[in-house]
């Protein structure tokens, strides 16, 4: 059973297996090295064709080249029996055969190098004034982040930025829904300094700093050691971070985060929202609690009035601010000035102090 397991295993992974002994640095240096050799046998083959065989430099360097890549056009040949001689030992023998050696190497780099970026190994040393996701959702990853960067991607200030994620997900490979929108990752825990080295966070544009358990009660800790690690690399991205608990939200402004956001996984793109337009996070997240500024729908019927006669009667009347209109057809949030509306109800945002009355309302609307 074990030596069947074993023989399991091997063929399972044999398309990996094969590329172990191999380390990148060491096919670079290879590759190099056979690249030289193959340079001076070319050259040395050219000088010895224009001394044996009476032949100009560019002749010279066009039959050894022709000869080495066995494309062979027979436009100019060796003659004599020292010309052949030195052919035969320089590109027959061992040019020919550099060139293969040459041409596997550079596909085992390739093949290593695509393997280690479906893996999330590759360091993108390349990568700046990008968007850098830290950290991915525990529940249904694939959706937030789709949502995310599908929201990312539809927004004219970002759609143009690369976009890199490092996250301890997808040991595997990116799902093709996420690579499809051009997006690269690094596969890693964020609590280690040299995964967050490997990412650029140094060069990133902007950073997006997720909480992976807003239930779990140190996940607020976690995020803090990151947070910490990032402003020890140094960057002049801009830092949203994700807080589960509102206590945690001045800590982490005190230590340089610039956007502080609670967790809402049903609505990644509010984060987008807080990157494009800072401030607008606090704004909806007063929305979602009854003791801050909150939405309050009044159900009363008009009749053909402008959007912008609604608005300010509403304000001077101290009603609010209203933010949409209902009628038959559903709700119309923030029409434009001159549209003439019609409805049976108005959604006003109302101050946390306020206490508006239908009779409040009919006044504006009369």
């Amino acid at each position: 059973m074990i030596y069947r397991y074993t023989v399991l295993t091997y063929w399972k992974h044999r398309r990996y297996l094969k590329y172990t002994k191999h380390y990148e640095k060491r096919i670079l240096i290879r590759l190099g090295r056979i690249l030289f050799l193959l340079i001076v046998l070319i050259l040395g083959h050219a000088m010895a064709m224009m001394y044996l065989e009476n032949m100009t430099l560019g002749n010279a360097l066009w039959l050894s080249l022709t000869t080495a890549t066995t494309v062979g056009y027979g436009d100019f040949s060796a003659s004599t029996w020292q010309g052949r001689m030195v052919t035969v030992i320089f590109l027959y023998a061992v040019a020919i055969a550099l060139l293969a050696q040459l041409a596997g190497e550079f596909f085992d780099y390739r093949l290593l190098s695509r393997e280690k970026k479906i893996r999330g190994q590759w360091r993108w040393e390349d990568m700046k004034d990008h968007i850098l996701i830290i950290n991915t959702p525990n529940e249904n990853t694939e959706k937030y982040l789709y949502q995310l960067i599908e929201q990312i991607r539809k927004t004219p200030k970002l759609e143009g930025l690369p976009i890199q994620i490092l996250t301890r997900k997808f040991a595997q490979g990116l799902p093709d829904s996420i690579t499809s929108m051009g997006v690269v990752y690094f596969s890693g825990v964020a609590e280690n300094s040299e995964n967050l080295m490997a990412v650029n966070v140094k060069l990133a544009k902007y950073i997006l700093l997720i909480t992976r358990d807003p239930a779990d009660p140190i996940s607020d800790s976690l995020t803090f050691d990151v947070l910490n690690r990032i402003k020890e690399i140094g960057t002049d991205a801009t830092l949203v971070i994700e807080v589960s608990q509102d206590v945690n939200r001045q800590r982490m402004k005190a230590f340089g985060a610039d956007i502080v956001i609670r967790p809402v996984r049903a609505y990644p793109e509010l984060l987008v929202r807080a990157i494009v337009a800072p401030g607008t996070e606090e704004v909806m997240e007063n929305l979602f609690t009854h003791d801050e500024d909150h939405m309050t729908r009044f159900d009363l019927p008009f009749k053909d009035k402008t959007w912008s006669d609604i608005v300010c009667s509403f304000v001077k009347g101290g009603a609010g601010i209203p933010m949409a209109y209902v009628d038959v057809d559903g709700v119309h949030c923030n029409p434009l000035p001159d549209k003439r509306c019609t409805g049976t109800g108005i959604i006003s945002m109302v101050n946390a102090n306020q206490n508006i009355t239908l009779d409040q309302v009919a006044k504006c609307l009369a």
